[in-house]
Formats: structure tokens, sequence, C-alpha cells
């Protein structure tokens, strides 16, 4: 039984190796998740800006339109002051262009606010842009990166699991399914007794299955965590 209990706890000890590989698998990918959000968040903030910058647009290109309009109403009253008889025609003509030229300084005015708007949005395109550029060329550095790690961690776990596999033929399928178990659900499946306590969850190990790690004739587990027990005669 004790060759088969370090059967295990070499086999344990790669199998930590593993999970270890593993993790480091899983988190490599997730760090480039906040480099992607950033890259992210700015395409959404350059979209949005140019959105607004074709509404103002459109909406400053119909004010201009109705800017010339009221140039040509201009016109066409100014004609008509050139043909007016009386002077109370003249002052009536003479306020409506006032108002006129009122309404089409309050338009140009709204067109100059929009361009304005646009320029600021337009601002804001270049400067994300210009951001994005950067941090795209990072996320792709990042990205190399991370798929040249995550293929030598991929090729160090596939070498340790042929010797995993190498190692659980020679273990009986009895201790093996015990074994597997308690890995399944603990990670660490082996767990030494040191001062008495298990070296994993601290508990105290009753002095009868104490002996029974020392001995070594059969497999023990801790009966609080569940985990196989070894023990030195030190």
């Amino acid at each position: 039984m004790k060759d088969i209990i370090d059967r295990l706890k070499a086999l344990n000890q790669i199998d930590v190796q593993i999970q270890t590989l593993k993790k480091d698998m899983e988190r490599l990918p997730k760090q480039l998740s906040d480099q992607q959000q950033i890259s992210k968040a700015l395409r959404a903030s350059i979209d949005r800006s140019k959105e607004q910058i074709i509404k103002l647009k459109v909406e400053a290109d119909g004010i201009e339109l109705e800017v010339k309009s009221g140039e040509e109403a201009l016109k066409r009253l100014s004609t008509q002051m050139n043909v007016l008889r009386t002077s109370k025609e003249f002052e009536t003509v003479r306020r409506q262009m006032d108002a006129q030229r009122a309404w089409n300084k309050e338009n140009e005015g709204k067109v100059l606010e929009l361009l304005e708007k646009v320029d600021t949005f337009q601002g804001d395109v270049d400067k994300n842009s210009a951001t994005l550029t950067e941090a795209d060329k990072k996320l792709a550095e990042e990205t190399a990166k991370v798929e040249v790690e995550l293929a030598e961690l991929k090729a160090q776990a596939d070498k340790l699991t042929v010797e995993r596999n190498g190692l659980a033929t020679d273990v009986p399928d009895k201790e093996l399914t015990v074994y597997n178990r308690v890995a399944a659900t603990r990670g660490q499946a082996i767990a030494n007794v040191e001062r008495g306590n298990c070296s994993a969850c601290f508990m105290k190990i009753p002095a009868q299955v104490h002996n029974l790690a020392l001995l070594a004739r059969e497999m023990v587990c801790c009966p609080s965590c569940g985990r196989i027990l070894t023990a030195d005669a030190s």
C-alpha cells in the first residue's frame, strides 16, 4: 500500500501542477478583457459622436436653407421699395425687412452654434480615434503575447497529462477511484499529518487514524476534509 500511496502523492503533485497551469490558461485571456473594454468604449464613443455630427449637420443645413429663403425674401422686399408710392407702404415694407433681417440673423446664429458643436464632436472623434489606435496597438501586442504564453502553458499541461496518465495506470482502480473523487472536490487530494493535524484543513487527527497513516497499510482519509492522509515517522 505504501507504494500505491507514494504513486498517489506523485500523481497529486502532477495534478496540482496541471491545475495551476489551467488556472493560468483561464486567467490570461481575462487579462485582455480590460484592454478590450477600453477599445470597445472608445469605438462606442466615436460612433456616438459621429451620429451627433450627422444630426447637427442635417439640422444646420435645414436652417441654412431657411436663411437663404430669408435672403431671397429681403431681395424681394428691397425690390418693392423701389416702386412704393406712399410713406405708409414704405414704412410697412421697412418693418417687414427689419423683421426679416432679425429672423435671418437669429438663424445664422443658430447655424454657427450648431457648427461649433460639430467642431466639438469632431474634436472628440479625432482625440478618441488617436487613443483608439494606440489602444488597438496595445491590445494586438497583448493578444500576441497571451497567445504565445497560452501555447507554452498548453504544451506543459499536455506533457504533464501524458505523465499523469502513465502514473495512473500503476494505481489500482479502487484507490484511483477514491483519489479521483477527492481530487475532483478538493483539488489537493493528499494531505500530510503534521504535529497531529491535517496539513490541509488543520483539524486534529485522531491518534488511531494517525497511526494508520504512519503504517501505510491501507488508505486513510482525514475525518474532516476527506483528503488522503500520509504521515512521516519522524
